[in-house]
């Protein structure tokens, strides 16, 4: 069944006007009609279901019927500190992600980031992202959407370390590290944070000051992964060793 996003409260036998840009998307691509079923969601755990009332132009009211609570949520919350990639990359980054049950995203501009952000451009790539994320919890079922925050430089984030709690396993992933992810604590952490360098890596200078607040440098094999690749590797690893990869 088709599944949309609606960023206002829903309730049972209330009837809204879907927003634009999903009207659209619903109108143009996924060809629905009049009297067609659809599943909404807001973000606040519950999928409703609704059906299509009424189509004018390119507007759809739809009447919420039923709902019922998603548990697709993992068990546990990560958080991915992703130095910035290009563009696409980091849209791949932010839907695969997604996919794999990521808590949320932190982007970051280190030392080697190939993209450097101007404050006029900060809220429209937020928004931009923020999407990414919806238009994948639509397809693969997430009631709820990640968070996604503004972006900070490398030390300003470091210099943040002391909100997070002592339950925290926190790793920064690096091709020259000792340690493999076998050396990962057998016990299910509160909360994972993973430091992802940018297309150049992370450099010594780098490492060394995450280091200093407790991040435990790990690399995954003896193959150096690509920026895009190296979260969806990752995630998965810890998705089967502490999430719901059952």
């Amino acid at each position: 069944m088709n599944r949309f996003y609606h960023p206002n409260p829903l309730n049972i036998n209330q009837t809204i006007i879907l927003n634009d840009f999903a009207a659209h998307h619903a109108l143009t691509v996924m060809r629905v009609k009049l009297n067609d079923s659809l599943i909404l969601f807001n973000g606040d755990g519950s999928d409703y279901l609704g059906k299509i009332t009424q189509i004018k132009k390119h507007q759809l009211e739809i009447s919420i019927q039923t709902n019922e609570k998603i548990s697709h949520e993992s068990p546990v919350q990560i958080t991915l500190i992703q130095s910035l990639p290009s563009n696409e990359k980091m849209d791949w980054i932010i839907q695969k992600t997604t996919e794999l049950g990521i808590f949320s995203i932190q982007p970051i501009l280190s030392e080697r980031s190939i993209i450097k952000l101007n404050q006029n451009r900060i809220e429209k790539k937020l928004s931009h992202w923020q999407q990414v994320a919806i238009s994948s919890c639509e397809q693969c079922y997430r009631a709820k959407i990640p968070i996604i925050h503004k972006p900070q430089t490398f030390m300003h984030f470091l210099n943040q370390e002391n909100k997070f709690s002592k339950g925290t396993l926190k790793l920064i992933l690096s091709p020259n590290a000792n340690k493999g992810i076998i050396k990962l604590p057998s016990n299910p952490p509160e909360k994972i944070l993973i430091l992802v360098g940018p297309e150049g890596g992370f450099s010594n200078k780098e490492i060394q000051e995450a280091s200093d607040v407790g991040f435990c440098p790990i690399k995954l094999g003896p193959r150096i992964l690509r920026t895009e690749t190296a979260p969806v590797g990752i995630l998965s690893i810890l998705q089967y060793k502490y999430g719901d990869f059952v």
